[in-house]
């Protein structure tokens, strides 16, 4: 996907692009993100949602919507305070995030709204403390949370 395709979807929800040789990122504010991903999702041949990614930037948490079309890729990328970590769900319009934003949710504590495992597990084991940081936060220390478990 070239961005000049992406461009009026970029500008209609006060995106940015960059583009790569396969791969075209399209920055949106977190309050777009849904529309960002329908708009994708919606253009012909980018109906599959390979994955969500989730990566701890300190202060924020970016969060990364894959989309994949043969040998190019668009990313739907946003950022969330890790203080308040919170997005609206994709799954009522892109059913194949409801498991994504799970996982996202168990593992970086983003919860995402309108999910139906929003505060369900769905990775993490039942034991896991529910004052315990998000496993895979920065900082978070894992032998605290083993002696939380009372694993060690």
């Amino acid at each position: 996907m070239s961005s000049e395709e992406l461009a009026p979807l970029a500008s209609r929800l006060g995106g940015t692009i960059a583009a790569g040789p396969r791969t075209t990122v399209l920055s949106v504010p977190p309050d777009r993100v849904v529309e960002a991903c329908i708009g994708v999702s919606s253009l012909p041949g980018w109906y599959h949602l390979s994955t969500i990614t989730g990566m701890d930037l300190g202060q924020d948490i970016a969060i990364l919507y894959h989309f994949w079309q043969g040998k190019r890729f668009v990313q739907v990328r946003t950022q969330v305070p890790k203080a308040a970590p919170r997005l609206r769900s994709i799954s009522g319009d892109v059913a194949a995030g409801v498991i994504y934003e799970a996982e996202i949710q168990d593992v970086l504590g983003v919860a995402f709204e309108g999910n139906p495992f929003l505060g369900k597990r769905l990775i993490l084991p039942d034991a896991y403390p529910p004052d315990a940081p998000p496993p895979l936060q920065k900082g978070t220390d894992p032998h605290k949370i083993k002696k939380m478990m009372e694993l060690e």
